[in-house]
């Protein structure tokens, strides 16, 4: 009964990989003469080149502050829905909302709303003489929109998964605390947090990874820009692949990412399974 899922998983995501690492050995383009050299050339030339070495900050930068933001607004929003304000537990369907919408609407929403001329932000702000600097006119600042765009797109998947887990924590641990006199900050610290650390080390590491993945938000917020200071390593990758024709480079630069993020997971793995046993 396993052979179908099996047969998938080979076709779908073991032989693309094979293909991809194969390819990234290569040193093939679609304009150019393929000369059929088999190597490592093309993951030497990563680490010689500026572009790819920014882009790898520009992708922690996203991937860093991101991850913060979300676990901590979606955590926030779930210990209030799940143990300060019981009754606004009808609300989670509303929370919920941005997870549903595309990341290209997303991004689209974000892009109306952070240029000057469409955002009715700026409009309200106009009414009070206040200017609201253009984000994404400038390095940091575009980076700052794109964090906040995946931030409120990706908070609901944090919140639901901590709802989960806190309502896994036994009422009586709550109770007793109460009883012996401590706070609900106090009960929240010494108590729920500690017992969330699990649920939190892996959602992070859930989100991080999928963070790796902000090509279009970055495709339709700035295309890269301003400069190039937006241009993470999977956007990168497609600039090489299907902008520049260089396939084979492309696939090296999909190839560093894949090892990035297993490497992280088997780490995180490790450090889940140390808390788990203590």
């Amino acid at each position: 009964m396993m052979i179908p899922s099996a047969i998938a998983v080979g076709v779908f995501a073991i032989v693309p990989l094979l293909g991809m690492f194969a390819l990234s050995m290569t040193d093939f383009h679609l304009v150019k003469k393929w000369d059929h050299e088999f190597g490592f050339q093309n993951f030497i030339k990563l680490w010689n080149n500026k572009r790819f070495i920014n882009s790898i900050n520009v992708m922690l930068l996203l991937s860093v502050f991101g991850v913060i933001f979300q676990v901590a607004l979606g955590t926030l929003i779930a210990v209030g829905l799940e143990k300060i304000i019981p009754k606004w537990r009808f609300m989670r369907g509303i929370f919920v909302i941005p997870f549903v919408v595309p990341a290209v609407a997303v991004a689209l929403i974000w892009l109306s709303l952070l240029t000057p001329t469409l955002s009715p932000v700026n409009d309200f702000f106009d009414i009070f003489g206040i200017t609201v600097p253009a984000l994404l006119t400038s390095q940091y600042g575009a980076i700052a929109a794109i964090v906040m765009a995946d931030t409120w797109a990706s908070y609901p998947f944090v919140m639901l998964l901590i709802l989960a887990a806190l309502q896994g924590i036994p009422s009586d641990l709550d109770e007793a605390a109460s009883i012996d006199g401590a706070s609900k900050l106090q009960t929240f610290y010494k108590i729920t947090l500690p017992l969330l650390a699990p649920a939190l080390l892996m959602v992070s590491l859930f989100r991080f990874i999928e963070t790796l993945k902000h090509f279009p938000l970055i495709h339709i917020m700035t295309t890269g820009g301003p400069g190039r200071s937006t241009q993470a390593t999977n956007y990168y990758a497609y600039i090489q692949t299907f902008q520049n024709s260089n396939v084979s480079y492309g696939a090296a630069i999909a190839v560093f990412l894949f090892l990035f993020a297993a490497i992280i997971s088997y780490y995180v793995a490790r450090a889940n399974a140390r808390i788990n046993d203590a």
